[in-house]
């Protein structure tokens, strides 16, 4: 009864004064808690909840933070495992106070100055790397900018946005995040559809540098960027070009261009392209995305994720639809495949798939694990299809295709899109 009896005073509080004291009566503010003690004889303070951060990532994946939770705060007790530090979690790396901005849509860390204090030393625009090409009219497909710097203090960033010059259609979108202690890079991914054919100038003001980089856009070309295609009795949509791959050349032809970049499972950004060296690459990650990464729906209603590298309408096949595209097509090589350890070389190997009027080529582009690629014996596309703790592959070589094969999720393979509807 005595619990009944507080419920109701506090009620009473409410009622009266629209304001609500704890261990006292007369609350300055919405809320006030008072200490009940002072001489140390007991805890005093207010204890937030405490989860941690692969609660929270799981917590994403069922749509539980959104514009309704702006503001809220938690005590994260652990970061994210490091595969699962992606969309609302990106940049956890540490224990501490978080709240949710829905604006940016990630968890933001409270540091003790009470701001977000990313800084560095240099921003090394000059020295910025670009993936993917750009053609006038075609909404940009797997196309990003690293730039790096030195000297990053750790501290938290927030996200940034910023629309071309010269060239307009296009926004270079950095995720918040968190620096590293030394030497990093921020990986700029490109959306949207530039207007012209020229360059497209980004300018960066950030950690009190201002510098850019710019992007060369081509004129469009008489090659189709999408076909039709039966998948599941239904007619879609394939992208002619692997992501990444440069869409002013004949997709059928196969040359270096063609082949486009490679992409660990359940990430947004190219870990390489058809001409990164067949030799080992520097920080390659060995840590594999978590499930739903590039699909939080089901296999036959899938749900695009943020991490998805495909442009906006487009996706990440699911297995089955890999299956029913296989099914669906008659098959053929172009070129001449080789032996085992394959040809770092070769961009002359593909095989061709005729799926109604419509046909397609896709490189056999091998794979990355680092410092191996089999190109010209056999490729791989990814799926958003988990197995187990692998993920499924659409497959083949010379002779064989396996539309649906578990595959480690930390490889490198090439990625096709489809229409998402």
């Amino acid at each position: 009864m005595k619990k009944h009896y507080l419920l109701a005073l506090a009620f009473v509080g409410i009622v009266s004064y629209s304001q609500v004291g704890i261990n006292n009566t007369a609350p300055k503010t919405t809320l006030e808690i008072s200490s009940k003690t002072s001489d140390g004889s007991s805890s005093e303070g207010f204890l937030l909840p405490k989860v941690t951060g692969n609660q929270l990532k799981a917590a994403e994946t069922a749509g539980v933070y959104a514009n309704d939770q702006d503001a809220t705060l938690v005590f994260v007790t652990a970061a994210p495992d490091e595969g699962n530090r992606t969309g609302q979690v990106e940049g956890m790396d540490s224990k501490g106070f978080y709240y949710f901005d829905a604006g940016s849509n990630r968890w933001v860390k409270m540091v003790s100055s009470g701001t977000i204090t990313g800084s560095v030393t240099e921003l090394l625009c000059s020295n910025a790397t670009h993936a993917g090409v750009l053609e006038t009219t075609s909404p940009a497909a797997g196309v990003s900018t690293n730039v790096p710097y030195t000297g990053g203090n750790g501290g938290i960033y927030s996200a940034l946005s910023i629309p071309s010059i010269g060239v307009t259609g296009l926004t270079a979108v950095l995720p918040s995040g968190t620096l590293n202690n030394g030497n990093g890079t921020l990986v700029f991914t490109i959306t949207g559809t530039p207007s012209a054919a020229g360059t497209a100038t980004f300018n960066i003001d950030l950690f009190g540098f201002n510098c850019g980089f710019n992007l060369t856009v081509e004129p469009s070309t008489s090659f189709a960027d999408v076909v039709d295609v039966t998948i599941d009795n239904q007619t879609r949509q394939m992208m002619t070009h692997n992501l990444g791959a440069d869409p002013t050349l004949d997709p059928e032809q196969m040359v270096q261009g063609v082949h486009g970049n490679y992409y660990q499972w359940g990430k947004k950004a190219a870990v390489a392209t058809a001409y990164t060296p067949a030799t080992s690459i520097s920080g390659w990650s060995t840590t594999a995305a978590a499930n739903k990464a590039w699909n939080s729906g089901t296999e036959a209603i899938p749900v695009k994720t943020t991490n998805d590298p495909c442009p906006q309408g487009f996706r990440v096949p699911t297995r089955n639809e890999w299956i029913s595209f296989y099914n669906n097509s008659t098959v053929s090589n172009v070129g001449t495949f080789v032996a085992l350890p394959g040809s770092a070389t070769n961009f002359g190997v593909g095989k061709k798939f005729v799926n109604g009027t419509s046909t397609l080529v896709f490189p056999a582009a091998g794979s990355r694990n680092s410092a191996s690629i089999n190109r010209a014996y056999s490729s791989d596309y990814w799926s958003s299809t988990e197995s187990s703790t692998n993920a499924f592959s659409f497959t083949f070589n010379s002779n064989t295709i396996t539309p649906a094969y578990a595959n480690s999720r930390t490889f490198g393979f090439s990625v096709r899109c489809i229409s998402e509807n």
